[in-house]
């Protein structure tokens, strides 16, 4: 009986340390993957703020669904393509700053979000106004790259 004991013992052992292996499962694989989400959070960030509608796209996941302030949901990317050339990149914003100040990445490895916040400065009839605000992001991992899946985002200043 204690061979049988000593048996499944080095049997859940050894499950034990086989899921400790699991790089998505240890603190340095997770810190690696949140290098990752922030890496494409923030070159998503540049090309919308390049007015780059191609490199924008490129980060967004085929479904993904967009919750702009004042708008009904956005879905899909032709229609996320398309509320970025008529809505978004005509705003006459001359730079867009901003990074994901906390990012939970969940056990599986290919799902995560961010809570970032953001700055948008606008140049209207020659004066410089600042917009600050805050987003939450999902992202999720799609053949091996870093996909915008849903956003929401919001002013922090309230609407008068």
């Amino acid at each position: 009986m204690s061979r049988h004991f000593a048996f499944a013992l080095l049997v859940v052992a050894a499950a034990l340390l086989a899921g400790c292996d699991n790089p998505r499962n240890s603190s340095v694989g997770k810190e690696s993957l949140k290098a990752e989400i922030r890496q494409a959070d923030l070159a998503l960030l540049r090309a919308e703020e390049q007015r780059n509608l191609d490199g924008a796209m490129d980060f967004i996941a085929p479904h993904a669904v967009f919750q702009p302030p004042g708008y009904p949901p956005i879905v899909g990317h032709e229609a996320i393509r398309q509320f970025y050339e008529t809505q978004w990149f005509k705003l006459p914003f001359i730079e867009i700053s901003g990074a994901p100040e906390a990012i939970f990445v969940g056990s599986s490895g290919d799902l995560a979000y961010c809570d970032g916040r953001s700055q948008m400065v606008f140049e209207i009839s020659g004066e410089r106004t600042v917009a600050s605000g805050k987003y939450l992001g999902v992202w999720k991992k799609i053949s091996g790259k870093w996909k915008l899946a849903a956003i929401s985002w919001s002013a922090n200043e309230a609407t008068r």
